[in-house]
This record gives C-alpha cells, sequence and structure tokens, in this order.
C-alpha cells in the first residue's frame, strides 16, 4: 500500500513520531511532504507575537531555544535509522523516503506530486492546511488524520493545552478519518494517555505525540488487511477549542501547570 505522509515542518516534536512509522512500513511510505508551520501562519511577525501572548516571554525563550538546536543538530548529524532525529528531513533521509516541501495543498506542486505518487492512503500528522475533498478524492484507500486528544471532546488546537488548562486525570489520542469539517470525521483508533500531577505542557505533547504514532501503526496494518472499524465521532458530544490566549495561560498557569 503506497503511503503520502502530510505534516508541516516541526522539528521539536514530530521527528520521533515519523520515525516510528518509517521504521514500521518503510517499503510503504511513498513520499513525506511538509507544508509551513502553523506558528507562520499570517506572517512570521504575527505567529511570534500569537506565541508569545500564550507561552510568555521565558517558555518562549525555552522553545525557541530548542527549535533553535534542533535547526542546528539536523544540519550537522545524519542519524541512520536508529536515530536520534531532529527534523522531518532527517527521518526521510534515514529511511531513503523522498521529501517535499509546499507551500500550500492546494497547489498545482501537490497535485504533481501525487500524479508522480500515485498514493493509496494519504496520513496527515499536524498538517495545518484544509485538505479538501478534491485533494481526499485522490486516495483509493482513504485519508486519515492524528489528533491528540480523546475525539470527540477536545477538537481544534492545542489539545494539550486545554486538556492541563482544565486538570483532566486522562487524555488520549485519536486517529480518524479527515472529512470536510475540523477532526469530525468517524474515529479508527483511540489511546489512552494518562495525565500525571507533574505533566507539563512539553511532557504531555511528547506523551500523546507518541501514542499518536503507535495508534496510526495500528490503524495502517488494519486498513492493510482490511479489518479496520470505525465509530462516530459524534458532533452532540463535541467540544471544540481555538488558539489559547493570554488570558488561558494565566487560568493554565493558576491551575498549577506549567510548559516546561
Amino acid at each position: 500500500m503506497r503511503i503520502l505522509i502530510l505534516t508541516q515542518d516541526e522539528n521539536v516534536y514530530l521527528p520521533a513520531s515519523f520515525a516510528v512509522i518509517c521504521r514500521e512500513f518503510r517499503n510503504d511510505v511513498s513520499c513525506i511532504v511538509s507544508a509551513p508551520p502553523m506558528s507562520t501562519h499570517g506572517g512570521a511577525i504575527k505567529g511570534f507575537i500569537r506565541h508569545l501572548g500564550l507561552f510568555g516571554p521565558v517558555a518562549t525563550l525555552v522553545l525557541g531555544s530548542r527549535v533553535v538546536a534542533a535547526k542546528i543538530a539536523s544540519r550537522l548529524c545524519h542519524p541512520g535509522a536508529d536515530g536520534p532525529f531532529f527534523s522531518i528531513r532527517t527521518v526521510a533521509d534515514a529511511f531513503s523516503v523522498p521529501y517535499h516541501a509546499i507551500a500550500k495543498v492546494k497547489s498545482d506542486a501537490f497535485q504533481a506530486i501525487l500524479d508522480k505518487y500515485q498514493p493509496e492512503l494519504l496520513v496527515s500528522i499536524s498538517c495545518p492546511q484544509i485538505i479538501g475533498r478534491k485533494v481526499r478524492s485522490r486516495f483509493s484507500r482513504g485519508c486519515i488524520n492524528v489528533h491528540g486528544a480523546p475525539l470527540p471532546r477536545y477538537r481544534g488546537l492545542m489539545p494539550a493545552f486545554w486538556a492541563l488548562r482544565f486538570n483532566e486525570k486522562k487524555t488520549a489520542a485519536t486517529v480518524h478519518d479527515l472529512a470536510d469539517k475540523l477532526d469530525n470525521g468517524a474515529i479508527l483508533k483511540q489511546r489512552e494517555v494518562d495525565i500525571a500531577a507533574d505533566d507539563t505542557w512539553d511532557s504531555l505533547v511528547r506523551k500523546t505525540k507518541r501514542a499518536g504514532a503507535l495508534a496510526l501503526a495500528e490503524t495502517i496494518r488494519e486498513i492493510e488487511n482490511g479489518s479496520e472499524q470505525r465509530r462516530p465521532n459524534a458532533d452532540e458530544e463535541a467540544i471544540y477549542f481555538s488558539f489559547p490566549t493570554a488570558k488561558d495561560r494565566r487560568a493554565f498557569r493558576a491551575a498549577g501547570r506549567r510548559f516546561f
């Protein structure tokens, strides 16, 4: 089964997840396609201000330093299949998977990639752009997405933040079909994640990314052998969250939570 993975150019949390999938399905992944990161939407300056309002100056500095360090390491290091990985590109290179960067999913460049590789299954991992029907119709085995929350609850952005903000004891990673609306396709797999009292946003993101990769691997195997099962992602049970504000950050900190 020919698999195309669509993602964003993020080098701190995603590479480990990609390594799991490429290691498990190294003969099936046709290519990895990366779009610009969510933080650049609306421009780099606007994205920086939005993230500064959320994280505050100290946590922004911590995250920024990790991003820069990973960028430098990804240029200097050329890991094998065992890693460590500092970018999605280094994962692709380690497993000899073609890597393409595009500006928009709605572009001739992406359509040309689909023409070239003729993928059967689309796997979306943190893709920051809407994947419309025209694109989805190109995949005979379907289009699936990984979301770091127990859908239908916590649809939307930054689910790890909101789970901590509301003092949840558990969350989950969910694999679901892509649909016209955000995070509302049928659920194929859900893997529960315990939230520890000392979990930070950083640690919980890493836990949900790991759980998401394992759930995704299980789902791909089931799709390959035709044993996948779906259950409703009920709109009436859905809770949707947008990008947190500075006010949300204050409530997050008041709840005793930390980013790092």
